[in-house]
């Protein structure tokens, strides 16, 4: 092999070497989980329709969060009440506040309902910015259904950041 052949072979995989060295592979952490309480402030019914029995109601809301979350959350969505007294809800959410002392807000997509007075509901991460951009995970309310606010309760979850 010839000189500079070789040269070149050695001067090629020490290139290597210092292009892999200097990447590194973002990993995400691992999940953290987070707890506390929620308690809507106001709500406010936009507009309400009736069909096939059910009130339809375009809702908007205004929520407290305190524990792992500490900050206020708004709502709009949709709410359907039906004939038994159950019901459920599908709404986009923005939070703004903290997550464990870190500032930004946070963007849900939320699902949720239950029987007649009681409140279940599952909110699922769409975006984040700030501190809490690269955010994700699931948070899940269990709660009680007071007048003329709307729920109260606690949450719990898993969030974690992405790579």
């Amino acid at each position: 092999m010839s000189r500079t052949r070789s040269f070149s072979l050695v001067l090629v995989t020490v290139m290597a070497l210092v292009v892999s060295a200097g990447a590194t592979v973002a990993a995400a952490s691992p999940p953290s989980p987070v707890s506390g309480t929620f308690t809507y402030t106001s709500s406010t019914f936009n507009s309400v329709r009736f069909a096939g029995g059910n009130m339809i109601v375009d809702v908007s809301a205004t929520v407290d969060y305190t524990g792992n979350l500490e900050g206020t959350l708004t709502l709009h969505g949709t709410l359907i009440l039906h004939a038994d007294g159950s019901a459920n809800a599908h709404s986009t959410q923005v939070f703004t506040g903290t997550v464990n002392g870190v500032a930004g807000t946070l963007t849900f997509n939320f699902a949720g309902g239950g029987p007649a007075g009681l409140f279940r509901g599952t909110q699922t991460i769409t975006g984040g910015t700030g501190g809490l951009a690269d955010l994700h995970g699931t948070l899940y309310d269990v709660g009680i259904v007071v007048l003329p606010d709307g729920p109260r309760g606690t949450y719990t979850g898993q969030l974690q950041t992405a790579p």
